[in-house]
Order: C-alpha cells, then structure tokens, then sequence
C-alpha cells in the first residue's frame, strides 16, 4: 500500500528532476522497476541502460547512483536496501512507459534484466535473499508474463495456512498490490488479497465487498487455475444475505438442490471417466458416450475449419515455407549430374582478362569448347551486341543463348542479333517476392510480352529440351495443356499447390527439385578450358553450361533454401539456378529421380482434420495436463518424422496445420472436461437462487 498521496509522489518526482536534471530521471524511471533496490542492483542498472531503445545515449552520471538512493524518492528499510514508495513508482513506471524512447519494449528489457540478476541468489543459502529473489522474479513477470506469475503468486497463498500464516498472507498481499494493479491478469488475484487483508485486520465489511465480487464455489475462488479458500466468517455472512428465509426452509431446498447438484456432478464424472467404466467394454454404446463423440467430433471439426481459415489467409505460410526449405536442405547429398559440365567465369578469370569478356574471346572459347564435341553448349551470358557470336562454328545450331524480359525494373536484355530465336531462352526466375525472395519454383515457359526477347521458352529449360531432343526425346503438351518429356509429365502448379496459398501460377511452373549445390555437376574455369587444362572426356556427349559467378556481372544472383547454410554463400548464382532447372528435367526423364508432388486440396484438409481428431481424443482420454502434454508431444514428433520421411521420397505434405490442430483440438477439449462440470454446477446453483423468492412467495 502506498504512504503517500500520488500528488505528493508527482512533487517529490518533479522536485528531483530540478535538482539533478532529466539524466538522473533516466535512472530514476529504471530504478522503479525492481521491487527494491540495492547499490550493486541500481549501479549494474546504470551501467546496463546508457541508451534508449533507438540507440541513443541517455548520459547517466555515474554519480547518480548514490544521489538517487539518498534521495526523498527512496526509503531505507534495510541494511543497504530501499524501496521507493508504491504511488512513487507507478508514475515512474508511466512515464518510462509513455515516453517514445522507452516504452513497452524497454519494460521488457528491464524485466529480463531482472530475471537475469536475480537468478544466481536463488541458490543462496539465506531463506530471506530467497524470498526477496522470488518477490523481485514475481515483480518482473509481472510484465513480460503476468498469467504465469498470477498462477505462481496463487499456488504459493494456496499452501499458507489462514490462521497461522497471517503475516505471510499480507507481505503477498501488499506484493500482489505493488504488482498487479495495472495488469489485467492480476483481477481475480487482487481481488481476493484484498479481502483477505481486509478479513485479517479485523474488517469484516470491506472483506465481503471484495468477495462479492468474484464467483464462490465449494467455500473456493480460482485463480489461474488455482482453488484459494474463502475463510469460513466470510462464507456465512454471504450465504446468509441471499435471502432472509427461514433456517428451516432454507435447508430443505439446499438439501434439494445438493441431491441434483450430486447426479449432476456424478454425471458429469462418469463422462470424464468413461474410459475406466464400462465403456471400455462396451464402446460408445450408451447416451454418454455419443454425446461425447459428438463433443470429439464438433471440436475436431471447428479447430479444422479455424486452422484453415487461417491458413487460406495466408498466416501460415512463411511457417510453412521455411519448414519446406529446412526439409529440403536435411535430405542426403545426390552425386553430381555427370550429363551436365559447369564453365565458371570467376573473378580471377576476369582479372586476368582485365575485367572484360570480349566478343573475341567469348568466341574463342566456345570454338575450345567445340572441339571437344559437347552435345549441347548452353551460353549463359547476355550478348546483344555481339553480331558474330559463333559465327564461324559448324554446329551453331548445338548453343542456345540468352535474353531478359524487362521484370522488376531491368530492361529488356535482346538476344544476340545473328542468333535464332529459337535458339534463345529468356533468363528470368520467379521468387518467392511476397514472403522471403527465395527460389523454390522453376518457370520453364511463359508468353513473351518483348519486341526483341520473343522466345517463349526458359534458358534452363531449353537446353534441357535440345539435350534430349538429340537422344530422341521430344517434348510435347498434352491435351490439358501439361508439359510432356518423352513419356514423363510434368504436372503444372496451381495457385493452392502444396503450402502455397493464392500463389501467382502464371506461365508454366514446377517446383524446383534441388540437388544440393556442392554436387550439381562437374565445374571447370574459363582459364582452365583456354589453357586447355581439360580433360576432354569432361566435355564430350555432355550439356555444358558456360557462365559467369563473378560479383560485378549483370546475370544476377538468387537466395534459395540452401542460403541458410553457414557453408554456402547468401546467394546463388544464376548459372547454378539453371543448371538446376536443367539437370532436374533431364535427371526425371533419364533417371526417374522424383518430382516434387503434394496433395490436393481436399487431401490435405482430411489429414489436417484427422490429426485434430487425434488432438481431440488424446484429450478426451487423458485428463493430467502433463500426461497430454508429454503425448501431444509425441504425436508431433511422429508427424514431423512422417512428413520428413515422406519429403525423402519427394512428398510435401502439410506439417504445420496438422500440428496447431492437433494441439488446439486437445487444449479444448482439456479445457472443456476440466471446467464443463463446474460450469454446469454454477448455472444450476444460479437458476435455483433465481427461483428461490417464487418458491417462498408460495410457500407463504
């Protein structure tokens, strides 16, 4: 409780800012924190708050230590303790609070402080720096989680004794009071300290006021779940003002009431304990037992419909997204695609080139290239000005070059003017813009809205296409419109495919089925093939993809899902992207390595509802919070481990949707076997008391 007024507080506050200035307020809105103060707490304060939340230094004075706790804004109530007045630090608090260079994220940095300082005195010897530590810990939770500490702050008054820890009883009282008056969560609590302190110091009155104004059941209120005693003087003065009946009548329809109140509770147990009774021997073959597998069924059902609701919003993406990705990067390495080689231009080979490629040189090395009799070479390096570019090679037909449409604020990039265009494939990707730029789709054709780069078909796809095309496989579309390799389809995405929701399918899309980029194929260097350094096996019969890594080059770079690895740059180079998208159309005609499939919608919502079915019934059976705790988790993990054994075989199926509905299905219904029965209880303890006058009206 608070000595003084809060205009007295607003004086003191004010009087000490015109003394010592806005730096020593600084530590002052910090000091009202904690609960109390000692010089090593307040001084590590000082040390750890030089700045605000932008960064900013505040210019604390180290001296301000000693001027604060000497100050008329702190009281010594101990050897090398203060405390600050309770109306004191509210208005600290409000003003830290309110200010734009601390507010609620600063409160939060402070709480965490706290729990950090006073961690180590927990494991002090002294009962008394214990209690102390544990009233500073309820004071910091308070703020960062006020449920959690309202639940602690009621199981400890749980334990006390009302006779013998009377003491006791108002130090968590007045703590509870410091506390939680500005914290919603702290209500129910605050309110029954209240009374209790007013029962304690003898005023009768004041405590059934505050009583009043909770819910009794069983001579009990709960708080966070925890059963508090109302003393016994309290209880009958409420249940003597209910009405002014007879002692007599009184007790006759109580006995009454108590006889259905029985059945009722006896009812409601043998539905939370069907499971030991006879419906274990004879399932769901009685009234209960159907109305409990329509509770089962209706939770499951609106937990299905919230999760994915949600998920149709598109709130669960990201989550869902990244799952994919962690997937993707935890499957085992693939060897290198031994069909494709990789000509790197680095930045060593521009340095020696002076750090540029000429028209010459680009010629030069594909004429190198030719001689090893490679069956398809794919340049992957924009050339619009260059009129001769293999001109004077006899298989110019065997090199597909490149172009950009103009996307994203880049202008169009023309395709060399003596090439084919259908010899021409357009660089552009699609990432995933919306959520985190990452690249997990392969776009293999699109309409051509340019004058200049009119092919329709993709750079990695077409040198995948023209590869095949020399062993005999051509490529066609079906009459639903799917691309067609041989006798491999490659089915097209849709906006809802997989853990996309709403996505923008436009043009032809897979999904991009990654090998890991230490092992897509064999690389070689600009300087290594000049030099003639190699080995010409490399280059015979095979795709070889010439382009350049260096930082300074236009052809650009894309974050993937292996950009999260330590052991891999941010970003992928655009070569290596189309490397990608050409080994995996070849690797699936060739090898049968998988697509990535996933299922259809009304798949996907059946196995999201039948996991909170499970959620459901989990609850239904086990009623400790611990024991469904402990199996929810494990039905997780057997989720997780089933969709990660399924993606090894190429299968996306949903893992976060599954996983909430399982735990919000099994939270309900705990929530609902635990509470339904007193809820029960009290609506018929409320409807007698609503009938009882009619009853004495005719009585008399």
């Amino acid at each position: 409780m608070s000595k003084i007024q809060p205009e007295v507080a607003n004086r003191r506050i004010e009087s000490f800012k015109k003394r010592f200035g806005k730096a020593h307020l600084y530590l002052a809105y910090h000091a009202a924190f904690p609960l109390a103060l000692t010089p090593d707490l307040l001084y590590r304060l000082w040390a750890n708050f030089q700045r605000d939340i932008h960064g900013q230094m505040l210019s604390i004075p180290w001296v301000s230590v000693a001027d604060l706790l000497l100050s008329s804004l702190c009281d010594e109530v101990g050897h090398e303790l203060y405390e600050m007045d309770l109306a004191i630090r509210k208005e600290l608090l409000k003003c830290l609070k309110e200010d734009p260079d601390f507010g609620i994220q600063r409160l939060d940095e402070l709480a965490n402080f706290v729990l950090d300082y006073i961690h180590p005195q927990f494991r002090n010897d002294d009962p008394d720096i214990q209690d102390f530590a544990q009233a500073q810990r309820w004071t910091a939770l308070g703020y960062v989680l006020p449920s959690e500490a309202t639940r602690e702050l009621a199981l400890t008054l749980s334990k006390l004794d009302q006779n013998r820890d009377k003491a006791e009883i108002l130090r968590l009282a007045s703590l509870v009071e410091t506390v939680g008056e500005s914290v919603a969560e702290f209500e129910p609590l605050l309110i029954y300290t209240r009374g209790m302190r007013s029962f304690i110091r003898g005023d009768l009155e004041s405590a059934i006021t505050q009583f009043k104004r909770v819910t009794i059941y069983q001579n009990q209120i709960q708080v966070a779940g925890i059963d508090l005693l109302v003393p016994e003087e309290i209880i009958k003065v409420i249940e003597h003002s209910i009405n002014d009946a007879s002692r007599s009548e009184k007790q006759q329809i109580f006995s009454s009431t108590l006889k259905v109140f029985s059945r009722q509770v006896a009812s409601r147990q043998d539905l939370i304990n069907n499971s030991e009774t006879s419906s274990s021997r004879h399932p769901f073959n009685t009234a209960t037992n159907t109305a409990w597998l329509q509770t089962l069924l209706v939770t499951s059902v609106v937990v299905t419909a919230l999760v994915w609701g949600v998920r149709e919003l598109k709130w669960l993406q990201p989550w869902e997204l990244s799952v994919y990705d962690q997937m993707l990067r935890s499957r085992p390495a693939e060897a290198p695609d031994r069909r494709i080689l990789l000509v790197k231009i680095t930045d060593e080979d521009l340095k020696r080139e002076k750090w540029t490629l000429s028209d010459r040189r680009v010629n030069q090395l594909l004429k190198k290239i030719e001689s090893y009799q490679p069956r398809i070479v794919g340049l992957y390096l924009f050339q619009p000005e260059n009129n001769y570019l293999a001109a004077n090679l006899q298989n110019q037909d065997n090199i597909v070059s490149t172009c950009l449409f103009n996307t994203l604020g880049k202008d169009e990039i023309p395709p060399p003017p003596n090439f084919p265009i259908d010899n021409v494939g357009f660089s552009n990707v699609v990432a995933d813009n919306e959520n985190d730029q990452i690249l997990r789709r392969s776009l293999l054709f699109v309409y051509s809205p340019e004058k200049k780069c009119t092919t329709s078909f993709a750079f990695g796809a077409l040198i995948a296409i023209n590869y095949l095309e020399k062993q005999g496989i051509e490529y066609d579309f079906t009459n639903k419109g799917d691309f067609q390799l041989g006798k491999t389809l490659f089915p097209r995405l849709q906006p809802n495919s997989g853990s996309y929701e709403h996505l923008n399918a436009d043009g032809y899309q897979i999904l991009l089925n990654y090998r890991h980029p230490n092992s897509i194929a064999d690389p070689v260097t600009l300087t290594q093939v000049l030099s003639g350094q190699v080995n010409p096996n490399l280059v015979k019969d095979r795709l070889v993809i010439i382009g350049t890594t260096a930082a300074n080059f236009p052809q650009g770079s894309f974050y993937t899902p292996y950009s999260a690895l330590p052991d891999q740059p941010a970003r992928m180079s655009a070569l290596f992207i189309h490397a990608q998208i050409a080994s995996q159309l070849i690797s699936t005609v060739l090898d049968g390595r998988p697509l990535i499939w996933y299922w259809p919608d009304w798949a996907e919502l059946i196995w999201v509802w039948g996991w909170s079915l499970l959620g459901s019934v989990l609850a239904w059976r086990i009623h400790h919070p611990l024991f469904l705790a402990l199996a929810s988790g494990i039905a997780i993990i057997v989720l997780s481990s089933f969709c990660i054994a399924l993606f090894f075989q190429a299968a996306w199926i949903p893992l976060i949707p599954p996983a909430l509905a399982l735990v919000f299905a099994s939270t309900s219904v705990m929530v609902y076997v635990r509470f339904q029965p007193r809820i029960a209880s009290k609506i018929t303890e409320e409807s007698h008391q609503n009938n009882l006058p009619n009853n004495l009206t005719k009585k008399n």
